[in-house]
């Protein structure tokens, strides 16, 4: 078999043209001993990324190939996922990613294989590291899930989370005169029909120093992120296609997807020395996705289908969790329940 297949579903109108070669170049850099290909589905996309697309299947037909060239009304984000799953069954591994990631650690692929080769599991989901902290932006690699100190307390708005437990509140923020200077700046720049507004002043140079408590080797972790995660090919054929919200975005895929391995009983991992980064909006402290918009529009109802599917909410309120416990008993689906996102389970 042949080694990775990468879904990159690229449909927004925002698609940036720097972001999707930045892409596309890291993957021709960082996987060079991986059989690998790019199965691309095409949305409503501006003339200059379709043409930068279509050049990279051209100067490379084995590694790039557009399988779907239509509007973002014709179809969901998963129907176009789920074909590419179909199309590519001939590669033992399958991963999905946004069009928007660099991968930065060099011969990515061998150190991948190789840590794979120590752990003697079949897994689900694995995730890695997105290092976009070190341009000051708050970017947790794995989904939050049920851990005690996402759920009960505050330490997502509080950025306290993860690796990033140990570092100050709002660490992502510049000082409170900076941050004031910038919010009313754009705001008086979007009050007078600007289409360009000021970068944020990260703290880059203060989150230098701030304590990373980072984990030494591959850990369990509850769900993955959309931005780039690989999963065997065998595994994905258990536990089944990407779930059909109806969006045209993947909002709570990556959530449903990680319950699913676990419930099937494949745990997901997140191996912390592989490292990327998923490029955000600079004009927002901590960064923020370009498809927020788009997010927003559809949340509600996905959030609906989500809880009609697994009897709660993505995020769940702290008496769910019995109903999760009890429900859910004698499955992994349980393990992030009682544990806090830096109470690092090392395989």
């Amino acid at each position: 078999m042949k080694d990775l297949a990468i879904a990159v579903r690229i449909g927004s109108p925002k698609s940036n043209y720097i972001f999707v070669k930045n892409t596309f170049d890291s993957f021709i850099e960082k996987l060079k001993n991986c059989d690998f290909k790019v199965f691309i589905s095409i949305g409503d996309i501006n003339f200059d990324v379709k043409k930068l697309i279509y050049d990279y299947c051209s100067k490379y037909p084995d590694k790039f190939l557009v399988y779907e060239d239509k509007k973002n009304k014709d179809t969901s984000w998963a129907e176009s996922i789920n074909k590419a799953i179909e199309i590519s069954d001939d590669y033992e591994f399958f991963a999905k990613s946004h069009d928007d990631i660099i991968l930065k650690t060099d011969n990515f692929w061998e150190l991948f294989k190789s840590q794979l080769s120590e752990i003697n599991k079949n897994l689900g989901w694995i995730s890695f590291t997105d290092i976009g902290f070190k341009l000051g932006n708050f970017n947790p690699s794995t989904r939050p899930g049920h851990h005690i100190d996402y759920i009960s307390g505050n330490s997502w708005y509080t950025g306290q989370i993860f690796q990033f437990n140990k570092f100050p509140i709002h660490w992502y923020k510049a000082n409170n005169f900076l941050d004031s200077l910038h919010t009313k700046t754009n705001a008086l720049l979007k009050k007078f029909g600007s289409n360009y507004l000021l970068n944020y002043p990260k703290p880059i140079k203060k989150i230098q120093n701030y304590n990373l408590d980072m984990p030494l080797k591959p850990v369990y972790c509850h769900a993955p992120f959309n931005h780039f995660v690989i999963i065997k090919r065998s595994v994905l054929n258990k536990i089944g296609k990407c779930e059909e919200w109806g969006s045209k975005n993947a909002l709570l895929v990556d959530e449903d997807w990680g319950l699913s391995a676990r419930l099937n009983g494949y745990p997901n991992i997140w191996i912390p020395n592989l490292e990327y980064i998923h490029e955000r909006l600079n004009i927002y402290a901590g960064g923020e996705t370009r498809s927020m918009p788009q997010i927003n529009e559809s949340r509600i109802t996905t959030e609906q289908k989500f809880k009609k599917k697994w009897g709660f909410n993505s995020k769940p309120s702290v008496d769910s969790l019995n109903f999760i416990e009890r429900e859910y008993r004698n499955t992994l689906l349980t393990w992030s329940l009682n544990r806090r996102t830096f109470d690092w389970d090392y395989l």
